[in-house]
C-alpha cells in the first residue's frame, strides 16, 4: 500500500514536468534547483549516518530521550532513505538532470561534430546519473531486503515465499587459512521447488544465490550450538588428605580420556552453546544458538566402571566432589565450525539492471568527453601560440 502511494506520488510529479507549464520546467533545469536538493539529501544522508539505521524505537529513546526518540521514529528518520519524503527529492532531482539534459541537446544539435561530441559525452554521462537514480528508486519502491527468522543447520529448510520456492543447507562451515585467520563464510545449499530438486549452489559472502528475482545473501554464521571440536578440562582428583594437584585434560567429545596420575577417565558426551535447565522434566536444553552459557556433560570412569556425570559450565567453573572423585573446571573448548549455523538476507533488487547500465553508460559518457577534450585544448593552445595563421616569423618578414 505504501509503495503504490510513492508511486502514485512520482507519477504525478513526472506528469507535472512533462506536461506542465513552461515556469516548472525552467525551474527543474536550472543549476540552482540541483543544487539546492543535492544539499538536502545530502544534509538528510549525514542525518541518516548520525542517528543511525533500522533501530529498535528503544535504541532512539534511550539515545535521545523520550521525545527526539520518539519524532526519529515517527518521521521516518530512522530509515531515511527508504522514506518517502527522501524518495521524492530523488525523483525531482533525477527528472531535473533529464530536463536539464533535454534543454541542452537541442543546442548541441548546433554545434560543430568534435564540439559536438563533447556536449554529447556530457549529456550521456547526466543522463547516466538519472538512470542510475531511478534504479535506486526502483529498488526502494519495489524491492525488500531483511534477514531471516532463523539459523539453519545441515539438513534444515526454509520456504522462500517471494521467491516460490525452498532453500535447503546441505552443509555450513568457517573456513580458516593456513595461518589460522578467517577466510570465509560457506553455505552449500539445494533449491527445491514443487517437491523437485532444481539445482545446488554454493553462497558466500559476496556470491549469493539469485533465483526468481530473489537473492540469498550470507548475513551470519554461527559455530555449532550442540557440537564442539575440542574440550579443556580442568580435574581435580580427591583423595584422603584432601584434594590433589589440578591437571589440564583435553577431551575430544565421545572419547574416554585418562586423567594423568590417577586411575580415572573422562568422557564429554554433551555440549550445549547456552544452557538452561527444565526444572519441570528435569532435563537440560539448548536456550539459543548464541554461546551465551556453555556447559559439557562429563562422564567420570574408573577402570571401566561408570561413577557418574555431571553438567559442567564455563559461567561458574567448579562443579563436582560430592558424589564425583574429583572436581571438574570447563577451562576452554574450541567450538565446532565444520557444523555450523548459517543465516541468510533474502533480497529482491529489481534495480539492478538500471543501476550496472546507467554506471555503463556513465563510463562511456566520461571517455566521449575526455577523448575529445584532448584534440580540442592542443588545438586551442596551437591557435594561442600563432599556429596555422603565422607565427612570430611571420610578422619579421612584413
Amino acid at each position: 500500500m505504501i509503495h503504490g502511494v510513492y508511486i502514485g506520488v512520482l507519477i504525478v510529479a513526472a506528469v507535472f514536468v512533462l506536461v506542465g507549464n513552461r515556469r516548472s520546467r525552467e525551474w527543474l533545469a536550472s543549476m540552482k534547483t540541483a543544487i539546492i536538493l543535492l544539499a538536502i539529501i545530502a544534509a538528510f544522508s549525514m542525518a541518516g549516518v548520525l542517528i543511525g539505521q533500522n533501530l529498535p524505537t528503544e535504541a532512539y529513546v534511550e539515545r535521545h530521550g523520550a521525545a527526539l526518540g520518539g519524532f526519529i521514529a515517527r518521521s521516518g528518520l530512522s530509515d531515511v532513505f527508504g522514506a518517502w519524503y527522501f524518495l521524492v527529492i530523488v525523483a525531482a532531482l533525477m527528472l531535473s538532470v533529464v530536463v536539464c539534459s533535454g534543454s541542452r541537446l537541442a543546442r548541441i544539435t548546433r554545434t560543430a561534430k568534435r564540439a559536438r561530441l563533447a556536449k554529447l559525452g556530457s549529456l550521456v554521462t547526466h543522463l547516466a546519473i538519472a538512470v542510475v537514480m531511478a534504479g535506486g528508486l526502483v529498488t526502494a519502491l519495489s524491492g525488500f531486503r531483511y534477514p531471516a527468522e532463523r539459523f539453519l543447520s545441515a539438513g534444515d529448510e526454509m520456504l522462500v515465499a517471494e521467491g516460490g520456492f525452498t532453500v535447503r543447507v546441505d552443509a555450513a562451515r568457517t573456513e580458516f587459512n593456513e595461518e589460522g585467520k578467517l577466510s570465509e563464510y560457506v553455505s552449500e545449499v539445494t533449491v527445491i521447488e514443487d517437491d523437485h530438486e532444481m539445482f545446488s549452489r554454493r553462497i558466500e559472502v559476496n556470491e549469493p544465490l539469485v533465483h526468481n528475482g530473489v537473492g540469498l545473501y550470507q548475513f551470519e554464521m554461527l559455530p555449532s550450538a550442540t557440537s564442539v571440536k575440542e574440550v579443556k578440562l580442568g580435574v581435580m582428583v580427591l583423595a584422603d588428605g584432601g584434594e590433589g594437584f589440578p591437571v589440564e585434560v583435553a577431551v575430544p567429545p565421545g572419547e574416554d580420556v585418562e586423567v594423568p596420575g590417577s586411575d580415572l577417565t573422562v568422557k564429554v558426551l554433551e555440549f550445549l552453546g547456552h544452557f538452561t535447565y527444565d526444572i519441570e522434566r528435569g532435563t537440560a536444553e539448548l536456550a539459543s544458538v548464541w554461546h551465551d552459557n556453555p556447559a559439557v556433560l562429563v562422564q567420570v570412569a574408573r577402570e571401566g566402571e561408570i561413577l557418574g556425570e555431571k553438567w559442567i559450565f564455563a559461567s561458574f567453573p567448579a562443579h563436582g566432589g560430592d558424589d564425583l572423585p574429583c572436581r571438574l573446571i570447563l577451562l576452554d573448548y574450541w567450538p565446532d565450525h565444520d557444523n555450523a549455523l548459517t543465516r541468510f538476507e533474502i533480497a529482491s533488487q529489481p534495480g539492478t539492471p538500471l543501476l550496472f547500465g546507467g554506471f555503463a553508460a556513465m563510463s562511456l559518457g566520461l571517455m566521449l568527453t575526455f577523448w575529445t577534450r584532448r584534440p580540442r585544448q592542443a588545438a586551442e593552445r596551437q591557435a594561442a601560440t600563432g599556429g596555422a595563421g603565422g607565427g612570430p616569423g611571420d610578422r619579421d618578414t612584413e
